[in-house]
C-alpha cells in the first residue's frame, strides 16, 4: 500500500500530532479505544466493515525505528472473529516547502480469514477509503494544533495499490 498526503504546517509540527496516541485514536475511523501498553506500542479496539463482512477488531499498534522528524515504522497487528490484518509500512515526513509537508507511506498488508474472501478490489477501495478518512481528520487536528480556523484543502491524493 502506498499513498500521499499534504499538510500545510511544518514538519515537527505534522510529526507530533501523527504520533500522539490521543490524536491518532481520534482520526482512526471507528477506533472505540487506544490504550498504551509500552513504549510507543497500543492497544486498540476498532469496529470496521469491508462489504457485508463486518468485525469488531483488537489491533496492537507499534511505531518502532523513530527518526524525528523524518520517519517512523508503523506496525499494525489486528484480529477478529472475521479475520486478520497485519501491516508494516514506512512513515516518511518530508517538507516540501516552506511550511509545507508531504506525508507518505509505503506498506505491505495481509488480510485472512472471512475479510479475505470479500475480494481484493473492494478492500483496496475500503482501505483507500479508510486512509482518506484518516488523513482528512489528522489534516483537521494540524490546523488546530496550528491554530489555523481555515478548512482544510480538498484531498486530491489517493491511496495506491503496492507491490
Amino acid at each position: 500500500m502506498q499513498g500521499q498526503w499534504q499538510f500545510e504546517a511544518e514538519r515537527e509540527l505534522v510529526w507530533q500530532t501523527l504520533t500522539d496516541p490521543n490524536i491518532v485514536a481520534q482520526c482512526i475511523p471507528g477506533c472505540e479505544k487506544m490504550e498504551p501498553t509500552g513504549d510507543d506500542t497500543y492497544l486498540a479496539t476498532m469496529a470496521v466493515g469491508v462489504g457485508s463482512v463486518k468485525g469488531r477488531f483488537t489491533a496492537t499498534i507499534r511505531l518502532t525505528d523513530q527518526q524525528f522528524p523524518e520517519r517512523y515504522r508503523l506496525i499494525v497487528e489486528a484480529k477478529s472473529s472475521v479475520g486478520f490484518v497485519k501491516g508494516d509500512g514506512i512513515i516518511a515526513l518530508q517538507e516540501v516547502a516552506e511550511g509545507q509537508t508531504q506525508v507518505s507511506i509505503d506498506g505491505e498488508v495481509q488480510i485472512g480469514g472471512t475479510l479475505a474472501s470479500v475480494g481484493s478490489r473492494l478492500l483496496q477501495a475500503a482501505a483507500n477509503a479508510q486512509l482518506n478518512r484518516f488523513f482528512e481528520a489528522m489534516r483537521q487536528q494540524v490546523a488546530q494544533r496550528k491554530g489555523t480556523t481555515a478548512a482544510p484543502e480538498e484531498l486530491t491524493e489517493k491511496p495506491t495499490d503496492g507491490e
